[in-house]
């Protein structure tokens, strides 16, 4: 496959504040002015989105909200769920790259963990037609850079210094992300759907273990198996796979 035609991180956009990366290049699809490859970052978000209509809390200048507008042309709608499982991996190699111990791990879907604490999350939004062309994904990512203490209210939170006790200038950690990402892809898409499938499932949180789950308010443990090839996570006490939103994956914070 010949290199991609639109690294990620040309254009790079440094923003000293905004209310939110992914709404930002959103504003400049809306607008026409959108690039493939185009990154907004910002070390100061306002009003951060995570999964399931949650916020991502981050202390300004202590973290990277970096959202990257990519032209999925290269894929077919059915496979959004393999970007987002590259996305996820190659974010987790930048952080691997980071230390001298890899213990990252990705938590279902898209959360990056560092043992049982949380680094980082990536949101990404997919842009689909009526008529089920995939125009655009903006691909969402927030890291926890320098914080040293987190409000009480965010359950288990971690941030890279507090895993190698450096301190990380946001504008650099969030271009080298750039890099490594547009790398990473064009790697990947060297190998086939199911290799990618296969090292996200190697590095799934939980996988193989019992874990706390709550569904309709209901508490339960399971095993998580793997995931199918559309994303959806397999638990060995539910016969059908889980979608995106159906439970909530309780962790341990002790």
């Amino acid at each position: 496959m010949p290199p991609l035609p639109h690294p990620f991180g040309t254009p790079f956009v440094s923003l000293s504040s905004v209310d939110s990366t992914n709404d930002q290049a959103r504003r400049a699809i809306q607008a026409g002015a959108a690039l493939p490859g185009m990154a907004f970052f910002t070390a100061d978000q306002q009003k951060g989105k995570g999964q399931r209509g949650k916020t991502w809390e981050a202390a300004k200048g202590q973290s990277l909200a970096l959202s990257i507008l990519i032209k999925p042309d290269f894929l077919t709608v059915q496979q959004q769920f393999l970007l987002s499982a590259i996305i996820a991996l190659g974010t987790r190699a930048w952080l691997a790259t980071q230390v001298p111990l890899d213990q990252f791990q990705i938590k279902w879907p898209n959360d990056l963990y560092w043992n049982n604490q949380k680094i980082g999350g990536i949101l990404i939004e997919n842009i689909v037609t009526s008529g089920g062309e995939w125009n655009w994904a903006i691909a969402g990512i927030g890291i926890n850079l320098n914080q040293e203490k987190f409000p009480d209210n965010l359950p288990n939170p971690i941030s890279l210094f507090q895993v190698n006790g450096k301190k990380s200038d946001p504008v650099t950690a969030a271009k080298s992300l750039c890099a490594s990402l547009s790398d990473f892809l064009q790697t990947a898409l060297c190998n086939d759907q199911q290799k990618i499938l296969e090292q996200y499932q190697q590095l799934l949180y939980g996988r193989g273990e019992l874990c706390n789950f709550s569904r309709a308010g209901v508490s339960f443990q399971a095993i998580p198996l793997g995931i199918t090839e559309q994303g959806e996570l397999l638990l060995d006490r539910i016969e059908k796979p889980i979608q995106h939103g159906e439970l909530e994956w309780k962790i341990k914070t002790d």
